[in-house]
């Protein structure tokens, strides 16, 4: 599994919530966290101040809490508690694989699971709604029909070929 994680854990840029007008980006790496800000400001004693980098090793930064603080306040909560996690060491391997990879473990899903599924994250709902995934369901709708065909003939075709009314408008509509 350590071989999914690439150099850079995540990445995140913000402008300082008001009436602050700096801007800042945060990089997580495998060894450090590093935080740049740049201050942004119509005086002119602040026309020659540098952007400031600060470097922290992972072990550095979750020993020194006071900069936890103003982070959470630029970032918010859940940013701040998932850096925090990913200095731990607890990674989310899950958006980490390969979309190719996802997308032929989905297609083991059923409707209504992808359908939920798509509801948890932006990652997924965008993923679920890409034309490589509908591809890739495509054929596997077509063997559960032609089973249905030989299985039973009582069972309507036409409304299992179709499926549900939320796959029908999927080219019109996200989820």
């Amino acid at each position: 599994m350590a071989s999914l994680l690439q150099e850079t854990l995540f990445e995140i840029q913000c402008q300082a919530p008001a009436p602050n007008k700096d801007f800042h980006h945060l990089v997580i790496t495998k060894n450090e966290v590093t935080l740049r800000s740049w201050k942004i400001s119509v005086r002119a004693e602040h026309r020659k101040v540098l952007p400031k980098e600060l470097k922290k090793t992972h072990n550095e930064f979750l020993q020194e809490t006071m900069m936890h603080r103003p982070l959470e306040k630029i970032f918010g909560k859940d940013t701040m508690k998932y850096i925090l996690n990913l200095c731990r060491g607890q990674f989310d391997f899950i958006v980490r694989i390969p979309d190719s990879l996802k997308i032929h473990i989905l297609s083991f899903l059923d409707a209504q699971d992808i359908k939920q599924l798509s509801e948890t994250c932006k990652a997924f709902q965008k993923l679920c709604s890409t034309e490589e995934f509908w591809e890739k369901m495509k054929p596997r709708t077509e063997i559960r029909v032609n089973d249905v065909k030989r299985k039973s003939s009582s069972v309507s075709v036409k409304t299992r070929t179709q499926g549900p009314v939320w796959m029908r408008r999927r080219r019109n509509t996200l989820f």
